[in-house]
């Protein structure tokens, strides 16, 4: 992404407010949106969850309500003297009169405090009995021919014995009736299971407003129970549902069975909840406006900007604060920087190590007065190294000088025959051609063990035999690399602070093995040893050869010293392979 030039000109600590503005603003509106939207979403199912409860319990009574209903009808159905009462055929006036009486007071039991029933109907094509709990009209003289031609007394006799509830609008028995419920059932002889008449039961729609007194409907909805294209009840916070179309209205009716749902009734907006009860098939409709639920959401919206303001505020706040402590150190940073570059005294200036970047400057003026320490002992160590550049020159002129004269001693000794003097004159001969070595550091473990031979040689001779040498290597091992003038020191040690304080004669021991990726090299004497507790050897050549070791094979290489007064000392030198 190009950034414009207008930006990169202004000075660092714009730079540094405008970004932290920036950074702080992005996320600060990212979380007021998410989180606007998330409250919503709660707010919504909280209100759909309460309502859901709400319509499961109205649910609860409705089928408790129907099951008293249903009780009551399999009572009539069971009764006797129903049975007898509908199937008398002869004309006994008296015995169909106690019979009508036997009934009516089956009714009356049955019914009793059931206050949400309005009349109870029993009859056939023979006779009819009807129980009412008020001074009603009736309609028909006849209720149950009347009754039996409707479209109604069709369906219910296709129920095979089971109820069925309707409006009191298809079947209107008592005149001037307020808007009823029915529950008809047609009643079969027990024993022969043919059909004998019908029990209709009138049930005031007042009951759900007893039913649904103690059940507060959410946030002042609507509350409706719908059985197909009819509104069965609907409570009085529903007066505006004449304001509902027909074409809205339906909407309703072809609700599924169980949901939640925002649709737009009578030109305003609901959060319409529903279930359906399994028993009646009856559809529980809450409506809730919208409105209710959007003044909270939009306290929530309120809240939510608010906090990101003064949020926003706080960081614009910050970030100035912030902006000029950085801005402060940094101008005295560039201005030590400049002293740097031209290479000015830097005096009397430090950093207040309170942040990163008071750390960094002194820490800068800690590095520039090192490098500063470092720059002249460069110069000095460049004027030594051409020194010793020289002294070397000069040393490896004297060995090979030395080189060529012990050769013509040696010459003149094989002249005269003086046998031991010619030996030692070619081992110190040989000594020096390998310390030479071409001028390489680097030489062969073969060749390590020749130096050290030549050289117990000559100390042999200087001590009349007084000590024995073996040496043991692991076979191959000769071929391998490692520094020179390592092994020597210590076959020298071992001949002058242990064989040779001792009085009788000694034995040096030479071993040389490979373990893993390390040279093991051990030089073990017999001679007087020392004990380790009270005196550590501090020679410049054990120091030597340590120093030499760690520098070029590690820290973790070296040697190591092990003694025993009386007994001897024994020196394991270790060192790496090289490639």
């Amino acid at each position: 992404m190009k950034i414009n030039r207008p930006f990169l000109s202004i000075s660092i600590r714009s730079k540094i407010i405008i970004l932290s503005i920036a950074c702080s603003l992005l996320p600060l509106v990212l979380i007021a949106s998410v989180t606007f939207v998330y409250l919503s979403k709660v707010v919504e199912n909280k209100v759909s969850d309460t309502t859901s409860n709400l319509l499961g319990s109205i649910n609860w009574n409705i089928q408790t309500f129907v099951n008293d209903v249903e009780t009551i009808s399999k009572l009539m159905l069971s009764s006797r003297d129903v049975q007898t009462f509908l199937s008398y055929n002869k004309d006994d006036f008296k015995e169909i009169y106690d019979l009508q009486n036997a009934t009516r007071n089956l009714v009356v039991n049955i019914t009793n405090n059931k206050s949400y029933i309005r009349y109870v109907y029993v009859g056939s094509g023979k006779r009819e009995l009807i129980v009412t709990s008020q001074w009603d009209r009736f309609t028909y003289d006849n209720i149950y021919q009347a009754v039996s031609r409707s479209k109604w007394y069709s369906q219910v006799s296709g129920m095979g014995g089971r109820g069925l509830w309707l409006n009191s609008d298809e079947v209107r028995i008592i005149k001037n009736s307020p808007d009823l419920l029915l529950f008809g059932k047609r009643l079969n002889n027990l024993d022969t299971l043919e059909p004998i008449g019908m029990l209709i039961i009138s049930i005031d729609r007042r009951v759900f407003d007893e039913m649904f007194k103690d059940i507060t409907n959410a946030e002042n909805g609507h509350l409706m129970i719908l059985e197909q294209n009819k509104v069965i009840y609907h409570n009085s916070r529903t007066a505006n549902l004449r304001q509902i179309s027909k074409k809205e209205l339906s909407l309703l009716y072809d609700l599924p069975e169980q949901g939640t749902r925002i649709e737009t009734m009578g030109g305003e907006r609901y959060v319409i909840t529903f279930d359906t009860n399994p028993g009646t098939r009856w559809k529980v409709v809450s409506m809730i406006p919208y409105s209710n639920i959007n003044s909270e959401i939009v306290l929530i919206r309120n809240v939510t900007i608010s906090l990101t303001l003064l949020a926003f505020l706080l960081a614009a706040y910050g970030s100035y604060l912030i902006s000029k402590r950085i801005t402060k150190q940094l101008t005295l940073l560039s201005s030590v920087a400049r002293k740097a570059v031209k290479r000015d005294e830097i005096e009397g200036i430090l950093f207040e190590e309170e942040d990163e970047i008071g750390k960094i400057g002194n820490q800068f003026l800690r590095t520039f007065r090192t490098n500063t320490e470092l720059s002249d002992k460069l110069i000095e160590a460049k004027l030594k190294e051409k020194e010793a550049e020289l002294h070397a020159l000069q040393s490896q002129i004297n060995p090979h000088f030395l080189y060529n004269t012990l050769n013509s001693i040696y010459l003149m000794a094989e002249r005269i025959g003086a046998k031991n003097i010619s030996k030692m004159v070619m081992s110190l001969s040989n000594i020096f051609k390998l310390s030479l070595n071409n001028g390489d550091y680097i030489t062969t473990v073969g060749n390590e063990i020749d130096q050290v031979k030549n050289y117990l040689e000559i100390q042999n001779i200087r001590y009349n035999g007084k000590f024995e040498v073996t040496i043991d290597l692991e076979p191959g091992i000769e071929h391998n690399r490692m520094l020179k003038l390592l092994i020597q020191p210590l076959v020298e040690n071992a001949i002058f602070h242990g064989i040779e304080l001792k009085e009788d004669k000694g034995n040096i021991a030479i071993r040389g093995r490979i373990e893993g990726e390390t040279l093991v090299f051990e030089v073990e004497d017999d001679g007087v040893g020392f004990d380790p507790t009270v005196m550590q050897p501090r020679g410049y050549a054990l120091r030597n050869i340590q120093e030499r070791i760690q520098l070029h094979y590690g820290q973790d290489r070296g040697i190591h010293i092990d003694s025993v007064p009386g007994t001897g000392t024994k020196v394991t030198l270790e060192i790496g392979i090289m490639d």
